[in-house]
């Protein structure tokens, strides 16, 4: 299903979109070249919406009153309130040293003009998304400014599996939800699998980002690793910055076999994708296999998990995977075995 094109009013805002994107995020960039037409631009618009809620939890610490009044102006823009746009651009601090993460919010007003061009089914789709995320990032950034960054951000292993479905797990349904729309079953019963599995996949890339960014997110004043984790193992927040500290790999263990059984489903989401529909296929599994590319490199690292550098999958080998996906991601069997390999 072809999408009708944006009113020309938008035209100038659509062209910021594309033009940003690779600045927040490179990886993103590349994979949403894969895409056709008719998902390409309501998917980058989503996903810069929601980098726009990321950047109000991460990157503009406040009071809690102020981190919720920032969420509430953000929701009211998205229902349509453009005044609410314009205040909380107009109110975003510039930094000594810029970042693309602000500098996009402080232009959220252009990102919702093409977000309320779009059609209903698409306004639906990224919509459901924003509102599950900006609710749960809030709830999670306001406790977190009430008890400060010796306190982990989040208590306990249900609550892990909570944020990483309203930060990803629900950028996964949006995705569905938009495909469906284009590949024309939004209805069937292979669209409804789908949209079961979407959360686990989106799962599986947040916890991989948790488990090879702990210490950039704990020395930066945020530790997801649960706090009852922590517990059990007699250890502090600052102890996970701690080089040679044994226990650490427990954690590292514990976090990997939960990133790993999310992505392992992932070959079971690509299989609800029909075989004509390869470019979006290639879309979802080009991700999950660098995650488990990701995975392997850090065990290469004598200092994982403690290392100060999130370890990063060597280009040829990225691209490898992509190379080799493309050959068989249209084959069920080829695909999984590839898979399997990767892991």
């Amino acid at each position: 299903m072809s999408r009708a094109p944006l009113p020309r009013a938008v035209a100038g805002d659509l062209a910021y979109c594309r033009e940003i994107l690779p600045r927040v995020s490179r990886t993103f960039a590349i994979n949403i070249r894969l895409l056709g037409r008719s998902m390409r631009d309501p998917v980058c618009a989503g996903y810069l919406l929601c980098r726009t809620a990321d950047a109000l939890e991460d990157s503009w610490p406040g009071s809690p009153a102020e981190i919720r009044g920032r969420f509430e102006r953000f929701r009211a823009a998205m229902s349509g309130d453009r005044g609410a746009a314009d205040s909380l651009a107009a109110a975003t601090p510039r930094e000594y040293r810029p970042r693309a993460d602000l500098e996009l919010v402080r232009n959220f007003p252009r990102v919702a003009r093409v977000y309320h061009a779009f059609a209903p089914p698409e306004r639906d789709a990224i919509g459901r998304c924003l509102d599950t995320m900006s609710a749960g990032m809030c709830r999670y950034a306001s406790r977190a400014a009430e008890r400060g960054s010796t306190v982990p951000y989040l208590d306990d292993e249900g609550e892990l599996h909570d944020y990483c479905y309203v930060v990803a797990g629900c950028v996964g349904e949006m995705l569905t939800r938009l495909f469906g729309d284009v590949a024309g079953d939004p209805d069937s019963e292979r669209a409804r699998r789908r949209l079961a599995l979407a959360p686990t996949v989106g799962e599986a890339l947040q916890l991989t980002n948790v488990l090879l960014d702990w210490p950039h997110d704990v020395a930066a004043g945020r530790c997801f690793i649960p706090a009852a984790w922590l517990r059990e193992e007699g250890l502090t927040v600052a102890d996970l910055l701690r080089p040679g500290e044994p226990r650490l790999r427990s954690l590292a263990t514990r976090l990997e076999a939960l990133a790993r059984a999310a992505l392992a489903r992932v070959p079971d989401y690509v299989d609800l994708i029909p075989a004509r529909h390869l470019r979006y296929r290639w879309f979802c599994l080009w991700p999950a296999l660098w995650a488990l590319g990701s995975i392997r490199h850090a065990h290469r690292d004598p200092r994982f998990p403690a290392s100060p550098k999130r370890p990063r999958l060597p280009r040829a080998e990225l691209w490898g995977a992509a190379v080799a996906s493309a050959m068989v991601s249209s084959h069920s069997g080829a695909m999984r075995r590839l898979y399997a390999a990767s892991g």
